[in-house]
């Protein structure tokens, strides 16, 4: 089995494995909505009065074929509880940051061969910086446990952050470190 989990940043959430039928795409988010080739399973898992604030979305949400959501409810036929305290008893609670993780989580459950990471960067702080470190942990656990984790050539989401002490330098070739 191939998972692939698809964000929402543009430069990188086109090259999903879309036209591959051994792929399984994975995805999220209200940005995303009617604009991906295929999913075959949408997660949606901020609690419901949450949800209803966007009721154009809710009611996109609740005819998916197969939507995980904090709780399977009648009026979203589709919809699938998603398994979160399997999740925290697997991986421990400190990691979840983000639709993201619950999503590789939940991946790395299924024993996949291979998951596809597009359309997240996380670089800067205007996309989540303080989630990173979470995708960087799912990454590590999943290829821990032997599952090949790829993303497409220009993302970063597989670049690990330069090594403290080691490849932190003060900026402008600066002799001064602060606080030394």
């Amino acid at each position: 089995m191939k998972i692939a989990i698809v964000g929402t940043h543009y430069a990188t959430k086109s090259l999903a494995p879309y036209k591959h039928a051994d792929w399984h795409i994975w995805a999220c988010s209200p940005r995303n909505m009617g604009e991906l080739p295929r999913h075959d399973a949408w997660f949606e898992l901020h609690q419901p009065q949450i949800l209803a604030r966007r009721p154009e979305y809710q009611a996109w949400c609740y005819t998916q074929p197969r939507i995980y959501l904090p709780e399977a409810l009648p009026e979203a036929p589709g919809s699938v509880t998603y398994p979160r305290e399997e999740m925290v008893a697997e991986f421990g609670p400190y990691f979840f940051t983000s639709s993201l993780s619950w999503m590789l989580a939940l991946a790395i459950s299924m024993k996949p061969e291979t998951m596809g990471i597009y359309g997240v960067e996380t670089s800067t702080a205007e996309e989540y910086a303080y989630q990173r470190p979470s995708h960087h942990h799912f990454i590590q656990v999943a290829r821990d446990r032997g599952i090949e984790v790829i993303a497409a050539p220009s993302s970063s989401i597989l670049r690990p952050p330069k090594f403290y002490g080691f490849e932190l330098y003060p900026p402008n070739g600066s002799n001064e470190i602060p606080g030394y």
